[in-house]
């Protein structure tokens, strides 16, 4: 046995030393997945006596190649692993197109078209064929454009059932034809075109298959079908084909993942041998309770059962609070408790949300408590530009001469003010030491002032005097602000414009949600009891600045708390998690109504999460949650019902009435915040 190979447990060391032939390995969560992929490409080059330059392993991102590459020169030396495949499926991609793309009627040369480079070319297309690229976005002709091919075909067969479906079916040979004449491809021709080289040159696909002789997939539960049938091509008739993953993880499908591939192996592969890997090195043995109670639900899963030799005497637990408020207030008295005590460090700490608009209030607490936060693969609340165009309107209703937030927000919603008329409106101001709004009153005033500026532009200019002169007085009069701000939201077109800017509806939603939450914001500061007079829009911005400069520094990444979404957590670990936002209509989600798929994918998305922590692991969710300023009834998520009583402690205890629970909950939390 290989000193490489002394920390394997029998099953494990199964998956290592079977090399020949199809194999299927279930990897469970926190099972030793990455550990099990490099022991067996060692134990293939070191004991097996396989030239590396015949293993291809691929893996769905650069992260994860790169840490099994570092593993594998900690394992085997340099000079063994000479022309080993360790890459993504793009990567692959291109490789083959760099070698052959030529056959395919494109220079050596070729460019990659990046997602600007794309959307730059598909405004000229529409240019070309006069439509109006505010009515019919680039994005969501892109959007089109990159799903026809990925299903690998066009929409000259399809009916067009609306004016994008019809512009993309005309676009379609167009950007095509054009990317070839430019000599370019795109991101999914690095799957597309490769399939097409196989499938269509015989001698280029035989090159491969006499070149490489073993296969190795990580993450198989995230495969879609072009990808599976790209790589049945360069595989070609070898049947040793590794594939490691798990069902119960799989949670891409917005992306094209089809979890059926992993679940239908062992039809493709009659004579596959397959490995489970049940053991969980990374959590307690109440916290994998826990999850095997929730994921045993799903519908049409693997039957298996993780299990965790890691004893504990900490259960999981459940904490409902009245609202968001609460629910931040609990999670991070909770975090400052373990900090003071000095059981975590801050780096080791995660919030796990199902979307990114949860992330507000625990930012703000986060804030109000000096405790260094930072928000995962994401801006924080104040960085998202949809929230500080939304504060610089407020900030001008509130001062029309901060030329600073009108600069931002003048032609956005798009009002045709372009850059030349712009810099002529700073001139003029700057030549008679005046705000840009005294400009605009005098625009306003006479037609003959710079006669320069046409007149569409001057009645656009009127429009947004008169558009900020309205919400002045309506944030002066109204005895409450936050209703005002969610008719300005309104009045301005955020969610127009946003869908202009975004294809896809979870992000428009998301948005939308940011600017809910500033909404929210405002209605919480306008509730606060010690408030003895009403607050004006200027004591709000005042708080805003403040928690806007409160920003976590660099230096401090090795202590902050870390904010994530549930997908960006795959694949991560912490000490201690907090699972927020239990709820219908966010975990699982609002587009969720019955069962089926839909409801299986969200019951993983929240498996995934639970079996994040390593030591201890809470829920929360909250009896209220504010929408535009409005205090809405949750229900509790349908998920907490399936978690086992035996393994999940429950906050207001079930036996006491809500009143009195929640009264025991407050006393707790009063305990905290003293400590």
């Amino acid at each position: 046995m290989g000193a490489y190979q002394l920390k394997l447990n029998p099953n494990q060391m199964e998956a290592v030393r079977t090399v020949e032939g199809p194999l299927l390995v279930f990897a469970g969560a926190g099972s030793g997945k990455t550990r099990v992929i490099t022991n067996r490409i060692a134990h293939m080059v070191l004991e097996k006596n396989i030239a590396a330059g015949k293993i291809v392993a691929l893996s769905f991102t650069n992260k994860s190649a790169k840490e099994m590459a570092e593993r594998l020169r900690k394992m085997v030396p340099k000079e063994r692993l000479k022309g080993i495949i360790l890459s993504t499926f793009h990567s692959l991609g291109l490789k083959i197109l760099k070698e052959h793309i030529t056959k395919l009627g494109y220079h050596e040369t070729f460019l990659l078209f990046n997602a600007n480079d794309q959307e730059a070319f598909v405004s000229e297309l529409l240019k070309q064929k006069k439509i109006d690229s505010k009515k019919v976005p680039p994005k969501e002709i892109l959007r089109r454009i990159s799903y026809a091919k990925n299903t690998q075909s066009t929409y000259e067969n399809q009916a067009e059932s609306n004016e994008l479906d019809f512009v993309a079916n005309e676009l379609f040979s167009l950007y095509e034809d054009g990317l070839k004449e430019k000599n370019a491809i795109d991101f999914d021709d690095l799957i597309l075109l490769p399939k097409r080289l196989l499938a269509e040159f015989p001698e280029v696909a035989e090159s491969y298959h006499k070149k490489y002789n073993y296969f190795m997939v990580d993450e198989f539960q995230d495969t879609n079908q072009l990808q599976y049938e790209f790589l049945s091509l360069f595989r070609g008739s070898s049947e040793n084909l590794c594939v490691v993953g798990d069902d119960d993880q799989s949670i891409y499908a917005f992306r094209g993942s089809n979890v059926e591939l992993i679940l239908n192996f062992e039809t493709q592969f009659p004579n596959a041998k397959v490995v489970r890997l049940l053991e969980n090195y990374r959590s307690t043995a109440p916290i994998i309770a826990a999850a095997n109670s929730l994921i045993k639900h799903n519908i049409g899963r693997r039957e298996k059962e993780l299990f965790s030799r890691i004893p504990s005497q900490e259960l999981v637990e459940y904490y409902e609070t009245a609202d968001e408020k609460e629910e931040a207030i609990f999670v991070t008295s909770k975090i400052q408790s373990f900090l003071i005590r000095n059981e975590f460090r801050g780096n080791q700490i995660a919030i796990l949300f199902r979307t990114n608009f949860q992330s507000r209030p625990f930012e703000e607490e986060l804030r109000n408590r000096n405790i260094p936060y930072k928000v995962v693969g994401g801006y924080n609340f104040f960085d998202r530009k949809e929230v500080r165009d939304c504060i610089s309107y407020l900030r001008y209703v509130a001062n029309p001469k901060d030329d600073y937030s009108l600069l931002r927000i003048l032609n956005y919603p798009k009002r045709g003010i372009g850059p030349g008329t712009i810099q002529k409106l700073q001139e003029e101001s700057f030549h008679k030491n005046c705000s840009l709004f005294d400009i605009f009153h005098e625009i306003i005033a006479s037609v003959d002032y710079l006669p320069e500026i046409k007149t569409k532009v001057r009645q656009e200019i009127y429009q947004f005097v008169e558009l900020i002169e309205s919400f002045k007085k309506k944030f002066a009069l109204s005895p409450k602000l936050a209703p005002v701000l969610k008719e300005m939201i309104t009045q301005i077109g955020f969610e127009r414009e946003i869908s202009l800017e975004e294809e896809d509806e979870r992000i428009i939603k998301a948005r939308m949600y940011n600017l809910s939450e500033l909404v929210n914001m405002l209605s919480y500061f306008e509730d606060e009891e010690e408030r003895t007079e009403k607050p004006k829009i200027f004591d709000f911005l005042q708080r805003l600045a403040l928690l806007m400069e409160d920003e976590p520094k660099e230096e401090e990444t090795d202590r902050r708390v870390q904010l994530l979404t549930m997908h960006q957590s795959k694949g991560l670990e912490y000490d201690l998690v907090f699972l927020v936002g239990l709820e219908e209509g966010i975990l699982p989600n609002s587009r969720v109504i019955e069962g089926g798929e839909a409801v299986n994918e969200e019951r993983r998305l929240l498996y995934v999460g639970m079996t994040r922590p390593r030591a201890k692991l809470f829920l929360t969710g909250a009896r209220t949650r504010r929408k535009f300023g409005e205090q809405i009834e949750s229900a509790p998520s349908r998920f907490l019902e399936e978690l086992s009583r035996d393994a999940v402690l429950r906050f207001p205890l079930e036996t006491e009435s809500r009143e009195a629970g929640t009264l025991n909950f407050l006393e707790e939390l009063e305990k905290l915040k003293v400590s």
